[in-house]
């Protein structure tokens, strides 16, 4: 997907003399708390073979303690993802245009070789990643506090720009054999100041759901044709 508008931001990076220990000590205090924002992210992969395209993608990330939502900045296309009382992760994919909510019961997200680990939503990694990675320097992004973190994982080179006290990345750079990785974040706000809002949970209420375990005996309809149309494949 190509990006038809980025936003402009400036990274004011300022060096603080902290000691090694003291970013030790900024490790032990990652936790899974998260407070509610509204992010703009960009995203670049870039393939090692040169007669590839790199392929560019900008997103919205909107976070509750309870609620993950994404939209594609340049489509409709979203997905939400809800913690329940009982600790379960509720997917759904959104089709705004269409009014339309694919839903993925918890009972079938394994049948979809689907994983949902909350800290990894809500933060774009998982713990371990982050226990994995060295703190290397402290500085600002955004005129907010970071941690740069570097280190190799799951064969991967991976170097972290981590905002500390929102416990969410001002970018990821993951290396490995075949491509590159780039997630930059543009603009973070707090989300009841955000001039982009995620859809209200009672608005989806009002679209259409279909259970994705159903798609394949609904080839006849229209909204399911255009999905597998755009798939390339029968889903």
């Amino acid at each position: 997907m190509k990006i038809t508008d980025f936003l402009k931001c400036v990274f004011c990076i300022v060096f603080l003399c902290l000691p090694i220990s003291s970013l030790a000590d900024s490790t032990n205090k990652i936790t899974q708390q998260t407070t509610e924002v509204a992010c703009r992210y960009e995203m670049s992969v870039i393939p090692h073979d040169k007669s590839q395209a790199t392929s560019n993608t900008a997103w919205f990330f909107w976070r509750t303690p309870n609620m993950i939502q994404t939209l594609v900045a340049n489509g409709d296309h979203g997905e939400i993802w809800q913690r329940t009382v009982n600790g379960s992760i509720q997917y759904r994919k959104l089709y705004h245009s269409d009014k339309t909510a694919v839903e993925y019961m918890p009972a079938d997200i394994p049948t979809n070789n689907m994983n949902f680990d909350w800290f990894k939503l809500s933060t774009m990694l998982t713990q371990q990643e982050l226990n994995a990675l060295k703190p290397v320097k402290t500085t600002q992004v955004l005129g907010r506090n970071a941690v740069l973190r570097t280190g190799k994982t799951n064969g991967q080179t991976l170097e972290v720009l981590w905002l500390s006290d929102e416990n969410l990345p001002a970018s990821i750079t993951r290396n490995d054999e075949n491509r590159t990785v780039a997630l930059r974040l543009v603009e973070i706000t707090p989300l009841s100041a955000a001039p982009h809002k995620p859809i209200a949970v009672e608005d989806i209420t009002n679209y259409r759901h279909i259970d994705a375990a159903d798609f394949g005996d609904m080839e006849n309809d229209p909204f399911v044709k255009k999905m597998m149309a755009a798939d390339g494949h029968h889903h």
